[in-house]
């Protein structure tokens, strides 16, 4: 009996193995949303849409993608220039250098310079992407025209345990994800069970919000961020991205942090009335702020309320143009 059960394994384990690069290769023959962009030693996948109004710039969550903003970008380039990029190792651009705070905001700075964009832009930032949108702001403030924060993380995690312990948690689900990649797991679970780790009830309402065909394009990026080390990387390097902004934070002069540039927060109610705090007091860093509760839980809040994502970006453009 027990052979018979490790002769199963093993077949189940040579299937899964067959089925998951039959799938990658599958993936590699089509095309793939944006541009390449070669940001020396490796390249970023970049996309550039829309023209005219105001130049937006967003920045995706740690161990997320581009292909996650899809409908917010069809929507956001009737009326402005939209760009979007992969930070080394997720979605479709090339693995990279660690995700240090440092590299993380010159990175942007160095992309947007090859990409000859024009500033001042309005940066959105989502999770950790809010915390690279603060401290670009902070090292270029004559780059931006003002602050977009969905979900962002906050300064005051820098001694939550449960924060910690949160982070520490989703290291090791990814390590195991990656370990068990090679065998089609991570796809079986999404594509037969509909489970997909990191993204909960949030699939659901994104299926509605793009096609069927971009759809599986974005559970594809999904697999290939499980499969590789920068997930587990950018969560791990959140601490330092947090330390680094708390202290710029501590010793701002200026008070508010940003003066009147214009600022809107959105945040979703299931991580509790703490979080919901700590986010009224980041849109306070300007006297110019907006700030509203998403009536659905989610931390990727752009799939289950995309309207206050696109509301919350309208607002800090318009505010762009009435400051100019």
């Amino acid at each position: 009996m027990e052979m018979e059960f490790i002769i199963l394994v093993v077949i189940l384990a040579i299937l899964g193995f067959m089925y998951e690069q039959l799938s990658r290769r599958k993936v590699r023959e089509k095309p793939i949303l944006g541009q390449m962009v070669d940001m020396g030693g490796h390249r970023l996948h970049v996309t550039d849409r829309g023209e005219g109004g105001q130049t937006v710039v967003i920045i995706h969550g740690a161990g997320d993608s581009s292909y996650s903003w899809r409908h917010i970008i069809n929507e956001l380039s009737k009326s402005n220039r939209v760009i979007t990029f992969d930070r080394p190792g997720m979605g479709s651009s090339d693995a990279g250098p660690d995700p240090s705070p440092e590299h993380t905001v010159k990175e942007v700075h160095d992309l947007l310079e090859k990409l000859e964009v024009k500033g001042p832009y309005v940066l959105v930032g989502h999770s950790l992407g809010g915390l690279i949108s603060r401290l670009y702001a902070m090292e270029y403030p004559d780059k931006v025209a003002g602050l977009v924060f969905l979900d962002s993380t906050h300064e005051f995690l820098i001694d939550d345990v449960k924060f910690k312990q949160g982070f520490a948690a989703l290291g090791v689900m990814l390590k195991i994800l990656r370990g068990l990649s090679p065998f089609g797991v991570p796809r079986f679970l999404g594509n037969v069970l509909g489970i997909l780790p990191m993204f909960g009830s949030e699939k659901s309402y994104y299926r509605q919000q793009i096609s069927p065909a971009e759809f599986k394009q974005w559970k594809e990026m999904v697999y290939q961020i499980f499969a590789g080390k920068a997930a587990g990387a950018e969560f791990k390097m959140a601490s330092a991205h947090i330390e680094v902004a708390a202290s710029c934070l501590k010793n701002c002069k200026e008070k508010p942090q940003f003066g009147n540039l214009p600022i809107a927060v959105v945040n979703n109610p299931g991580f509790g009335d703490n979080w919901t705090e700590m986010q009224k007091e980041l849109a306070s860093r300007s006297t110019n702020h907006f700030h509203k509760i998403s009536d659905r839980k989610g931390h990727s809040l752009q799939m289950p309320r995309p309207e206050y994502a696109l509301e919350a970006i309208h607002h800090v453009v318009e505010q762009t143009q009435l400051n100019k």
